[in-house]
């Protein structure tokens, strides 16, 4: 066996939780063919590591859009991958990913087993796609949009933090048409608020 194929992975654990970040490390550690090269809260920090990854194990939580990041890592470290966890109901983002995307880029649930998770790894390490079936299956069954073309442009507006009135002279509507349909639009999906309706549609990939 040659000594480029009996190398560990070399492997950047990316994620602001101290706690989960060293968990996501330690369990790494455990495995004889991988090797940890760096824990780092803030991706970008990535780029410019001495030693540049095999992989970067990418988790940026909440409410972050991880392809930006990905896309600039896999573009300043030619040969690094990046295996992003995220969340099953990310719709936004899993609707914008094109095939031709994915050869450096894997996806995995963060509520993946620690074995489905050093699987992917050593897979996209290994030049094989990783997309996980449960993201794949969560996007084929998403609801079915509820709202109008008009309700998604008012929402969006909303979501901007613009008032009604706003609202209303953007999209020639009179000001009380626009708080019915923002009425109408938080009914429709069961939401708080609003926010909340704008945050449950853009997760869903209907803004």
């Amino acid at each position: 066996m040659s000594e480029a194929a009996s190398s560990p992975i070399r492997v950047a654990v990316v994620q602001d939780e101290t706690l989960y970040r060293g968990a996501l490390a330690a369990v790494l550690r455990t495995q004889p063919d991988m090797h940890v090269v760096a824990e780092l809260a803030a991706w970008r920090d990535a780029i410019s590591l001495l030693v540049p990854p095999d992989l970067t194990l990418l988790d940026l939580g909440g409410d972050d859009d991880p392809l930006p990041a990905a896309a600039t890592i896999c573009a300043a470290l030619p040969q690094t991958r990046v295996l992003v966890l995220i969340d099953a109901d990310r719709h936004d983002v899993l609707a914008r990913l094109a095939p031709e995307g994915t050869d450096r880029v894997g996806f995995v649930t963060r509520r993946a087993s620690v074995e489905h998770l050093l699987s992917a790894l050593r897979s996209l390490a290994g030049g094989n796609a990783v997309l996980d079936p449960e993201l794949v299956v969560s996007l084929l069954v998403q609801s079915e949009n509820p709202l109008t073309g008009r309700e998604r442009e008012v929402l969006a507006l909303a979501a901007q933090g613009l008032a009604a009135d706003d609202i209303a002279h953007k999209l020639a509507l009179s000001p009380a048409t626009v708080r019915n349909r923002l009425s109408r639009i938080t009914v429709k999906l069961g939401a708080r608020n609003r926010a909340d309706a704008a945050e449950q549609a853009r997760r869903a990939g209907w803004l």
